[in-house]
């Protein structure tokens, strides 16, 4: 009996150290995925966003867009930026 509850436990402690799952902020909200690669629409469904919204990738300063088809490969704290379309870089000219 003591052994098969060893085992038991020894399975739980493998199970819970080789499943990873990976964290992910989009618009600063974090997200848990176990899938090393999503699309930007998987990215976008993931986090409940928009179909129709842009989706950037945030490196420190700098954004790339990253499309619905496009692969990422996904790093732990990874970040994305979703925008409503066409308002990357527009400004309010009634001011």
């Amino acid at each position: 009996m003591t052994i098969a509850f060893y085992k038991k436990q020894e399975n739980s402690y493998m199970d819970e150290h080789t499943k990873h799952e990976f964290t992910i902020f989009v618009n600063n909200q974090s997200f848990e995925t176990p899938a090393h690669e999503l699309t930007g629409a998987e990215t976008k469904a993931l986090a409940g966003v928009p179909a129709d919204y842009e989706l950037f990738l945030v490196n420190g300063n700098q954004t790339s867009p990253v499309s619905d088809s496009d692969k990422i490969h996904i790093h732990n704290n990874e970040h994305f930026r979703a925008i409503p379309s066409g308002t990357f870089g527009k400004r309010d000219l009634t001011a």
